[in-house]
């Protein structure tokens, strides 16, 4: 091979070398369009498909007839299944309470609800009056007595009220049971004559209660049926307690006799609410507390409780919770105690804080 030849066939080769180079260059080039233009296509679409909004349901439209049947099936469903709810609660009242009473108080909590003479009485709760300032968790039992306590502090006294009743008392032992002031009953009026009576035990009672350091106050059983005898009454018990160290409530004992031969049979609300206010003015007056003692049915059937918010109220319900919606002052809670020093039955009270 000569140099001529060998020179000529140099050229050549690199032309078809260099051919070689541009095809594999296009074809890469055209890949990378293709790619380009596949991404953007599916970029497109994407964004195209996250602005499509779906189609809407068909609307769907009732006739009036149709709506009302509509209505009156879910009122159906929602009264059955509020009866069922509702059922159920009393069910569970019954079972973990004292019955029917219970029920009713829960049913009907703007009033309070109670058993007397062979119905259920419900008595609208008044907000305007002192409302009770006690928790019920907080009454705790202790060896046959209640006591209320806050924190675990004892904030509550223990007490008793006596007559003649009881007998005779030993009032030393009395006091070392634990026992902290005594309601004594004063006196009387009769029911049918009208003649003021100072009990029997009275006097005893109340010199043998603070001797042993009890601490005492006193009530007095009304028949009041005018304010001028109501004050007679006071006048007479602030006669009998001169001398004393009366530190504990003058209370006036209302309660319906149930006997038609009564002075006070049939007597108002009005006329007993007057009578006992004026009994609590003139004790106050005198410079004593004044209170008004009575149950359920006194505080909703024999007196206008919402003329009464402002005096001390002494109120009688045996049992270990108390159920009562308005301040109290002592609640007697048992007719059932014992108490050392005191043959028989005694009842019992505790105190509430007003703070």
């Amino acid at each position: 091979m000569n140099e001529k030849q060998t020179l000529n066939d140099m050229p050549k080769k690199k032309k078809r070398k260099s051919s070689a180079g541009y095809i594999v260059a296009i074809v890469m080039l055209s890949l990378i369009t293709l790619s380009s233009l596949f991404i953007a296509y599916t970029c497109i679409k994407l964004y195209k498909d996250s602005l499509e909004v779906p189609e809407e349901e068909p609307v769907v439209t009732y006739t009036e007839s149709e709506v009302e049947e509509i209505v009156a099936l879910n009122r159906e469903d929602a009264a059955e299944q509020a009866i069922a709810g509702y059922r159920a609660e009393l069910k569970e009242t019954a079972e973990n309470s004292n019955g029917i009473v219970s029920m009713l108080r829960k049913m009907y909590p703007e009033y309070f609800v109670y058993y007397d003479s062979n119905h259920y009485e419900f008595a609208e709760i008044n907000k305007d009056i002192p409302q009770a300032n006690f928790q019920n968790e907080n009454i705790i039992a202790n060896e046959g007595f209640l006591e209320y306590k806050v924190n675990g502090e004892t904030k509550s006294q223990k007490g008793i009220d006596v007559s003649k009743f009881q007998g005779d008392i030993d009032w030393q032992k009395v006091a070392d049971s634990g026992v902290k002031y005594a309601m004594i009953r004063l006196g009387l009026r009769g029911y049918e004559t009208g003649k003021l009576v100072t009990d029997e035990n009275f006097e005893a009672n109340i010199k043998g209660a603070t001797d042993a350091g009890i601490e005492v106050g006193v009530y007095f059983f009304t028949q009041a049926i005018t304010p001028a005898e109501a004050r007679e009454e006071a006048e007479y018990v602030l006669s009998a307690i001169e001398g004393y160290n009366v530190t504990y409530p003058v209370a006036i004992d209302v309660e319906d006799l149930y006997n038609d031969k009564a002075r006070s049979y049939n007597q108002s609300k009005e006329s007993r609410t007057e009578c006992a206010i004026a009994f609590m003015d003139s004790i106050k007056n005198a410079g004593y507390t004044p209170a008004v003692y009575g149950n359920l049915h006194t505080f909703t059937k024999l007196v206008e409780v919402d003329k009464l918010g402002d005096y001390d109220k002494w109120f009688a319900l045996y049992d270990t919770q108390i159920y009562f919606p308005y301040e109290i002052t002592v609640w007697q809670y048992s007719d059932k105690g014992k108490v050392d020093g005191i043959e028989g039955d005694v009842d019992l009270n505790i105190t509430f804080p007003k703070d």
